[in-house]
């Protein structure tokens, strides 16, 4: 495999020898590079999240079942940005640097993963046309994948960001800073090219290899596959429904939620001091709503899997859980208003909530809407208050329950807030757990199966 700069018709390309690799029918290209090119050439764009932008945005709509439609509609229209890395941890990129400068055997046997948008794909070029024949396509300044049945070769204008890096990052960095290596005539690196593939499936590439390879946060996961995704999936629809409950000012969740898993530096204390709910664990707890993996629970049923499976029917899932937070913010105003001496808004109290709203919604669908699931667009945030009268009475406080999440915590907190709440009826949890079981869960169960389409013959 050979690398060089050469200029043809008056344009500098660097000209890689790639040798394709073949895996479960699709292809991708690896070849060697001298480092000083590759970073020439190369970009990283670390995946970021402007929350007075996006809340300025959401503003400009008139209610949020507008921006929530705005957002649904967006699905499947890749931005152009393609943010798919993390930021940088500067204390990894000095010790790479290190490690590069002082010792003798400091090699990157392992790949950089990177991609490019092709002119192969804006326009139709017959295989085996040489570049020569399309240099002066004037409107498409683009890398092209040269390939005949014995060779395949990447030419690649010798500008900055011609190479979009997936995975390297930090590695890259590193080289860049390093000081005693020649990086353009003793230091090659393997590249692993992604070809001839969308930016979605650029972001999915992404996600598998950190999800699988490495600890990556699980937050700034689910925040590619929402933004990146091609088409609907339950991730992506929860994505969109998170995003809704952070931006819209009318929301309990404004601006509450560590986007991405974490807080931006520039955050004003006062706002930092509520962001206390990782977006991961929100998508995580609220998925469960909607997945119909859900339906082998026999206590946690997809409330809103019905909803989720009908396209016009899917903005209700959000208003619920909107004034279902409404009605809760309002019953413990204080207690909302203080997370940081209150657990109602930390991992642990959302969670006992979301599973508590299980319990409600279910009953209230069985007893009051008699199975009719059109009667949800009835529910206000009235109602709520109403059927959570005695949630006030909980001990939110972190003395009481540790003030760090568990999964012993959570659940004790959702048998005292079961206790407490009179619309649930019950003397104990035991009992009513017992009777929600026979009398709720299972009946809804089985409405589910016979209304939802994946259970339909």
């Amino acid at each position: 495999m050979k690398t060089y700069r050469n200029t043809i018709s008056g344009k500098e390309y660097l000209i890689v020898e790639l040798i394709p690799v073949y895996q479960k029918k699709k292809t991708f290209y690896v070849g060697k590079i001298p480092a000083a090119y590759f970073l020439d050439l190369c970009t990283v764009k670390p995946t970021m999240y402007d929350i007075k932008q996006h809340a300025a945005l959401a503003s400009t709509f008139s209610d949020y079942e507008e921006y929530f439609g705005y957002l649904l509609d967006k699905v499947g229209q890749i931005p152009e940005r393609d943010d798919s890395e993390r930021n940088l941890d500067l204390d990894r990129v000095k010790d790479i640097k290190t490690f590069l400068d002082e010792k003798e055997y400091a090699l990157f046997p392992n790949a950089i993963i990177a991609s490019c948008d092709l002119m192969n794909d804006k326009i139709d070029i017959a295989q085996g046309t040489e570049i020569e024949e399309l240099i002066d396509r004037r409107d498409v300044q683009l890398p092209y994948l040269f390939e005949s049945d014995d060779v395949s070769v990447l030419y690649i204008p010798y500008e900055e960001d011609s190479i979009l890096v997936l995975d390297g990052q930090h590695r890259l960095a590193g080289l860049d800073k390093a000081e005693l290596i020649d990086k353009e005539n003793d230091y090659e690196l393997l590249v692993a090219f992604m070809l001839k593939i969308d930016r979605s499936t650029r972001a999915e590439l992404f996600y598998t290899i950190n999800y699988n390879q490495k600890a990556v946060n699980r937050s700034l996961l689910y925040q590619l596959m929402g933004e990146f995704s091609r088409e609907m999936d339950r991730i992506t629809f929860m994505h969109e429904a998170v995003k809704i409950l952070n931006e819209v000012e009318k929301s309990p969740l404004y601006q509450r939620v560590k986007m991405l898993g974490r807080i931006p530096e520039d955050t004003r204390t006062e706002i930092r001091e509520k962001m206390t709910i990782s977006q991961a664990f929100l998508i995580e707890s609220l998925e469960r709503t909607i997945s119909i993996k859900s339906m082998r629970s026999s206590i946690y049923p997809p409330i809103f899997l019905y909803y989720y499976n009908n396209d016009k029917k899917r903005v209700e899932i959000i208003k619920f859980i909107l004034k279902y937070f409404q009605a809760i913010s309002r019953i413990n105003s204080n207690e909302w208003m203080n997370p940081a001496d209150y657990i109602i808004c930390n991992s642990m109290g959302i969670g006992a909530l979301i599973r508590v709203m299980h319990f409600v919604f279910i009953k209230m669908f069985v007893d009051d809407f008699k199975y009719d699931p059109d009667k949800v667009e009835e529910v206000t945030v009235k109602t709520l208050t109403d059927k959570l009268d005695g949630i006030q009475n909980i001990d939110f406080s972190k003395e009481a329950y540790g003030g760090a999440s568990s999964a012993g915590g959570l659940n004790q907190l959702v048998k005292d807030i079961v206790s407490k709440v009179s619309y649930l009826g019950a003397m104990n949890y035991d009992e009513f757990i017992q009777d929600y079981k026979d009398n709720y869960a299972s009946l809804y169960r089985k409405w589910l199966s016979e209304n939802v389409k994946e259970f339909k013959k």
